[in-house]
């Protein structure tokens, strides 16, 4: 009867379904054991340049498909106390079949310190994707978040809902891949609001989507500064900046932009407003001179704007030139934008 079972087909199937079964087991607990040893010779060497790791009751999880870290509380601090952070439970994941991409997520509340100044941040959910590659950088790197309140020196920050996404920028199939790269970023800010005693933002709705022109190289692999790369000559495509208010009123950029050396923007952009009262209204109570220059920019569209859609958005748009942070309709002038960066 033994012999009957094994001779059968599927017995055998079975016993190699169980061979596997038993050599995959075996091999994700090897590798966790294995993962969790070089975390830990990472935080001592680490702790050993004065930096401390306390990843509080750490564990590898994820099986069968998945590994990754967890935490109950993650607190970072540099013994001259340079830098202090305190965060709440860490989770990430990684594929084991594709070990580039890893998703983490981190409960709030955040704290950190500089210096005497305490800031704080608590939020719903943040989730971080990451699709990494064997050069050093990624094929995509995105960040979700959820009721977001943080505060500092004063300041408080509020966003319903905010997204941050980055990537190079894709070329078409068949196409040589150009170098430099460049950057692709899209931000997404819900009700985003701020408020100080110097300063109050009323809730605004914020989406960016822009190309940092040949500039990935050297923002992601060498690690050089935005302001630095601008300086360098790189080139920023904006395909979008919106503002939505609630209540209905938008205003919006789109076009390439340069930024010189002294933090001045020039282009030719295009600039659509919907609603300039409303619009008006925000900026006088965020800013009397960002007011007058809304008010100049909705008299000219009022006067000289043509209906048009800025990422689908319906709205009377005018095109500009920025020369140096002087923005001009053909000679009359508009506004002045501050330099972005300072010398």
């Amino acid at each position: 009867m033994s012999r009957s079972f094994f001779s059968h087909p599927m017995a055998k199937w079975g016993l190699f379904m169980g061979f596997l079964f038993a050599l995959w087991f075996g091999g994700w607990f090897a590798f966790a054991r294995y993962a969790d040893g070089k975390i830990g010779e990472q935080i001592t060497a680490v702790s050993e340049q004065g930096v401390n790791i306390d990843c509080q009751n750490r564990a590898i999880r994820g099986f069968p498909f998945r590994i990754g870290v967890f935490c109950d509380d993650l607190n970072i601090s540099h013994n001259r106390d340079v830098f202090r952070f305190e965060l709440g439970e860490l989770r990430t994941a990684a594929q084991l079949y594709s070990p580039g991409t890893v998703i983490a997520e981190l409960d709030g509340p955040f704290k950190t310190w500089q210096g005497t100044r305490e800031i704080t941040a608590r939020w719903n959910q943040m989730r971080l994707f990451l699709d990494a590659n064997l050069t050093g950088g990624f094929e995509l790197a995105s960040l979700n978040f959820g009721a977001f309140a943080g505060e500092a020196g004063g300041s408080d920050i509020d966003i319903e809902n905010g997204a941050v996404h980055f990537r190079p920028t894709p070329v078409a199939e068949g196409a040589e891949k150009p170098d430099p790269v460049s950057l692709d970023g899209y931000v997404t800010f819900d009700n985003f609001a701020l408020s100080n005693p110097k300063l109050e933002i009323p809730p605004a709705s914020l989406k960016i989507d822009a190309t940092l022109v040949d500039g990935y190289t050297d923002l992601i692999s060498r690690g050089q500064k935005l302001d630095t790369i601008l300086r360098d000559g790189a080139e920023i495509n904006l395909s979008t900046l919106l503002l939505s208010l609630p209540e209905g009123g938008r205003l919006a950029f789109s076009g390439p932009l340069t930024i010189d050396e002294n933090g001045l923007v020039s282009g030719n952009v295009k600039i659509g407003i919907a609603d300039p009262k409303a619009i008006g209204a925000w900026a006088k109570k965020v800013d009397q001179r960002l007011q007058q220059a809304v008010s100049g920019i909705g008299q000219a569209v009022a006067g000289m704007g043509k209906a048009d859609t800025i990422d689908g958005q319906e709205m009377r748009t005018i095109v500009v030139t920025l020369d140096q942070g002087v923005l001009r309709l053909g000679f009359i002038q508009l506004a002045r934008i501050p330099p972005l960066f300072q010398n």
